[in-house]
């Protein structure tokens, strides 16, 4: 069954901040927390965690899409965040998946590994929620 917040989920959140908190935070910090906690109990591993060329099941929110035809192949990109890093899932000869947009949760099993500071995932299975 495809996960989905309990009514009140985000009112739970922003009231285990206290208003100074709430002001004293960057977006970008309030943003995290809450994907974070958004895939507590789902079974994944944050992608901090993700061990290089190791299998790995993490999930996140589709932050962007990049659709190229890089030598006459098609593929897409899609950057995936937790809150905890961002993951890079290429899915070679696709330029698009129905229902996979931005700020979509889905999670992502495959053997990862480092490009630079980036963690990329060739071909993952995937799951929307």
């Amino acid at each position: 069954m495809p996960w989905a917040p309990e009514p009140g989920y985000v009112a739970v959140v922003a009231a285990e901040l206290s208003f100074r908190e709430r002001l004293s935070r960057s977006i970008g910090e309030l943003d995290a927390r809450r994907l974070q906690e958004r895939f507590v109990g789902v079974g994944v591993s944050p992608i901090a965690d993700v061990v290089p060329r190791r299998p790995a099941r993490f999930g996140g929110e589709v932050r962007s899409q990049h659709r190229s035809s890089a030598g006459g192949r098609p593929m897409l990109k899609v950057a995936v965040s937790d809150g905890s890093g961002t993951a890079l899932a290429v899915f070679t000869g696709r330029t698009r998946i129905g229902g996979l947009e931005a700020g979509r949760a889905v999670l992502l099993e495959g053997v990862a590994r480092r490009e630079g500071e980036r963690l990329v995932v060739m071909n993952p299975a995937y799951t929307l929620l």
